[in-house]
């Protein structure tokens, strides 16, 4: 597992992106659905931003753990003890996505890209 992104639910989706591009002076790697990635310098991780009504107003981020077989990593996870929300969810051709939280709550989420680099 490696951290890919750490995102965060906006309600004003514009005035995110130019808060992280052009305030911030982060580089906007990805924008996609109403959904938007920024990088520093070194480009390994991103802070993304997204409106997403299921995470409501929840404070706090997403952190996103990239994996290369998410049903087997969620299997693991769920024999550890693990209780995810709901099924896989999948944005078709672009990422494999399954949450769940950590013991204080804090939520966490698989990723399995789809999209050829």
């Amino acid at each position: 597992m490696k951290v890919m992104v750490s995102w965060f639910s906006v309600n004003d989706f514009e005035g995110a992106k130019k808060f992280y591009g052009n305030v911030l002076g982060l580089k906007k790697t990805f924008e996609a659905q109403q959904w938007a990635e920024f990088a520093g310098a070194e480009g390994e991780e991103s802070i993304g931003v997204a409106v997403n009504p299921r995470a409501g107003k929840e404070p706090g981020a997403t952190i996103v753990l990239r994996v290369e077989d998410i049903e087997r990593e969620r299997n693991r996870l769920e024999t550890a003890g693990v209780k995810f929300e709901g099924r896989i969810e999948e944005i078709p051709g672009i990422v494999k996505l399954a949450t769940f939280r950590d013991p204080s709550g804090n939520r966490l989420q698989l990723a399995q890209p789809l999209m050829q680099s």
